[in-house]
């Protein structure tokens, strides 16, 4: 149930806090005094269009607190499969827009999308308006309540989903052998080209570092050249200057005077030697890289122009040589499976024939357990609207199939036909039913349904319009009953109805000479009394207020007698 509603700088309200009963509670209050602006909030936090033009005038943002309790288990569950969020039995719902904009959601505590704030909520409340398109026009939830009428729809909703994933299992199957003959000779055709394109490429593993290497070298010729030359000439002896190997062996002479004098200056001999001999090697080498060092202006356009296709295949074919050989082996695998795929794409098919008959025949049995249901559940309408102060009135639900050969819930398209008067046919609901008609129809289908909803909180904003009488104490009956099983938020102008809440809440509206404020007052005693005096439009005197107090009192009395 919706326990607490808290409204920050929505509107006139600048500071509000509402608690309600788990049963029956009436909003009420003159026109103009604000009614319509906490159903705005109720909205607004359930995820609902933000305004900023509902901001409070002076005020930066405005923000909406809700909190549920007695959540049940089925709910927490729905609540921690979608979020992640512990709920426990009870929740708490903030939403808050400043004038930019922002728009901040939290449950329990935690940033959620306004999106998943709306699925959350349209599974605890249920908001009708003056000029809604009710639960009862809405395709799907009418499918919905047919099926919970029905004690077998919802294993045979399970059966139909097992066949459904089954299906998509084996043609899931069928599309990795190619699907039909025609997708599968195209496959064939791709995969031989790329294979043969693979093959006739001859990439070798390191092929591609190896040829980097060699054009970065070719690229740099000139200066490897050089500076080889220029090591080459101060190393080794040359007519222009002493190079490192002359000073080598002027060192190696100098040391050879002193070598027998102490082993250590022996020892120093000996490494400069093999020094000298290290140097000569070098030189040797160097000469050689020299002398090999040969630009190659054909082997250069090669080595280009065989870098430029390896890189074209590696894009074509994952990016790098593992890749590559990768998406050959998996294709060379996919070809042969699709050459000699015909014997099992021929089962696979069978298969898939048999399952989508399997999937006829159950939507065939789910729809003839939808009409039984249906038969049932409009009989049971018609019954209410009957007590509602309708005796003609006709409810019939016709089924159409839809166009999609399956679906997970069946081939069914239903439309509720209506007629309130004896001699007119029956036409589609949303066509023909006025304001007043469509506040008893779904007074009647909420009764009716109530026993299998799992909707507990219901709001109503003003669905009495155009009742008076004693049709409107019968509606005022009805939300009696209701609220035995659900929450109910009613915005209302019938006496009958306020005199029947469990809690009343006046909005009142005032101003000083700076601002206008409007607020919410729960009433009792004397003040309700005159409250339902003014909605009858009686005095507030004495002889008035006995005059609300009976109808109070019949009100209770009526609420006793209604069974737990």
């Amino acid at each position: 149930m919706l326990q607490t509603l808290k409204i920050e700088n929505v509107a006139l309200i600048e500071k509000a806090t509402l608690h309600f009963d788990e049963k029956l509670n009436v909003i009420s209050g003159e026109t103009g005094a604000g009614k319509s602006i906490m159903l705005d909030s109720l909205s607004f936090v359930f995820g609902g269009r933000a305004d900023k033009s509902l901001i409070r005038t002076g005020a930066s943002s405005m923000k909406v607190e809700a909190i549920f309790t007695n959540l049940s288990k089925a709910h927490t569950d729905f609540i921690k499969q979608e979020l992640n969020i512990s709920a426990e039995d009870e929740m708490f719902l903030s939403r808050e827009i400043d004038l930019n904009g922002k728009n901040i959601c939290k449950i329990n505590g935690e940033l959620v999308p306004v999106a998943m704030v709306k699925k959350i909520c349209q599974q605890l409340v249920d908001i009708h308006g003056q000029s809604e398109h009710l639960a009862i026009l809405n395709n799907d939830e009418q499918l919905r309540i047919i099926d919970l009428f029905s004690k077998n729809a919802e294993n045979i909703l399970q059966e139909l989903s097992t066949l459904i994933e089954s299906l998509k299992e084996i043609e899931k199957q069928i599309n990795s052998l190619g699907g039909s003959e025609t997708e599968k000779q195209n496959l064939i055709d791709l995969y031989s080209y790329q294979i043969a394109e693979i093959e006739k490429a001859e990439i070798k593993e390191d092929e591609f570092e190896t040829l980097s290497q060699e054009k970065k070298e070719m690229q740099q010729f000139e200066k490897i050249n050089q500076s080889l030359t220029d090591c080459y000439q101060a190393s080794c002896k040359n007519r222009f200057s002493e190079s490192a190997e002359e000073k080598m062996n002027q060192a190696i002479k100098s040391l050879q005077t002193i070598s027998e004098i102490n082993p250590h200056y022996q020892e120093l001999l000996n490494r400069y030697k093999s020094a000298l001999l290290e140097i000569e090697d070098l030189n040797a080498t160097i000469k050689e890289d020299i002398n090999n060092n040969i630009f190659d202006e054909e082997r250069f356009e090669f080595v280009d122009n065989r870098l430029d296709f390896i890189k074209t295949m590696f894009r074509k074919y994952g990016g790098d040589y593992q890749k590559l050989t990768q998406y050959y082996v998996e294709i060379k695998k996919k070809l042969d499976l699709l050459i000699n795929s015909q014997e099992r794409y021929n089962q696979l098919n069978t298969q898939k024939e048999r399952i989508l008959e399997q999937i006829d025949n159950v939507q065939q049995k789910l729809s003839l357990v939808r009409k039984k249901s249906a038969d049932i559940l409009k009989k049971k309408i018609e019954e209410e609207l009957h007590l509602l102060g309708m005796p003609n009135a006709k409810i019939d639900i016709q089924f159409d199939k839809i166009n999609d050969r399956y679906s997970y819930t069946g081939f069914d398209r239903v439309e509720y036909m209506f007629s309130a008067n004896i001699g007119f046919e029956l036409k589609p609901m949303n066509k023909v039913v006025s304001g007043g008609e469509m506040s008893r129809v779904m007074l009647a289908y909420k009764i009716v349904v109530s026993e299998v909803d799992n909707i507990h909180t219901i709001v109503f904003d003003e669905i009495d319009t155009g009742l008076s009488g004693k049709i409107a104490s019968v509606v005022a009956e009805y939300m009696a009953r209701l609220s035995k099983t659900k929450q109910i938020l009613a915005v209302s102008h019938l006496p009958q109805i306020c005199a029947m809440a469990d809690r009343n809440i006046k909005v009142e509206k005032s101003s000083d000479k700076t601002t206008t404020h409007t607020q919410a007052v729960v009433l009792k005693d004397v003040e309700l009394f005159k409250e339902i005096a003014r909605l009858m439009g009686a005095s507030d005197d004495e002889k008035g207020i006995e005059v609300c107090k009976d109808l109070k009192q019949k009100a209770n009395e009526y609420k006793e007698k209604l069974p737990n």
